[in-house]
């Protein structure tokens, strides 16, 4: 079954987004940091990974970077209630990032996107 990581602090984003992915089909791992990932986790080859950029701690640059280095994964997707251009156009300079959301999110264009995988 295909997989999908979703890294959320917001308990009530992550829950949606969750169930959002599990309606479509794939097994999904809601954690709400990266210190909840286990070795076996970093092993697997992700679909999407959903992810915010706002933990403390980490410039969501560097957070990006570090997801991208430790967890295998064919599927970027940014959540996040940081909405600011700058950042956003940062975070596409970089490769593999499929996708930019800033809160409040269009759950039909997340949804579009993982249907289309």
């Amino acid at each position: 079954m295909r997989k999908v990581l979703v890294i959320q602090e917001d308990i009530v984003i992550l829950k949606i987004l969750e169930r959002l992915v599990r309606l479509n089909g794939f097994d999904c791992k809601a954690i709400r940091s990266l210190d909840s990932l286990t070795i076996e986790d970093q092993q697997i080859n992700f679909e999407f990974i959903i992810t915010d950029i706002l933990f403390e701690g980490i410039a969501p640059l560097q957070f990006v970077a570090q997801i991208q280095e430790i967890i295998p994964h064919k599927n970027l997707l940014i959540v996040t209630n940081m909405g600011q251009d700058k950042i956003k156009q940062e975070i596409f300079a970089l490769q593999d990032v499929t996708g930019f959301y800033a809160v409040p999110i269009d759950l039909d264009e997340i949804e579009a996107i993982i249907q289309a995988y």
